[in-house]
């Protein structure tokens, strides 16, 4: 069985990086703040931009992509940056992993795993998010 948190640092955080930054150039934020304030490479971010890196798209779950859309507007209006932004980032994932939106994922790439069974995460993390 992989890991979760080795399919967290592989798919999961890399996909939903790669939709706040999509989100944050549709606003018009410059490429170079978006580097500084999420602490990636401008490089990474052309990579998110041309799909090269986070693969996964989180926008077709309606309330994961509300929460994705909210966070990019706090980045633009307040500058959410550094740990602030990585802290929003962590909590996005855990509720993620809550709703278990990246079970089929983890069985794409673990096909010991049966999403329709598992209930690690829902369990492990129900009581950190908000």
């Amino acid at each position: 069985m992989k890991s979760i948190f080795e399919l967290v640092s592989k798919h999961v955080e890399p996909s939903i990086k790669r939709s706040i930054v999509e989100s944050l150039v549709k606003r018009g934020m410059p490429r170079t703040m978006i580097s500084k304030c999420l602490g990636i490479s401008t490089s990474l971010i052309t990579r998110y931009l041309r799909k090269e890196r986070g693969l996964h798209d989180f926008t077709n779950i309606a309330d994961l992509a509300s929460k994705i859309e909210e966070l990019a507007d706090r980045i633009v209006n307040n500058r959410l940056c550094k740990e602030y932004f990585y802290y929003e980032l962590i909590k996005l994932t855990i509720y993620a992993l809550s709703k278990k939106y990246v079970c089929e994922i983890h069985y794409s790439i673990d096909k010991s795993i049966n999403p329709a069974k598992c209930h690690i995460c829902p369990e492990i993390f129900k009581n950190t998010i908000s």
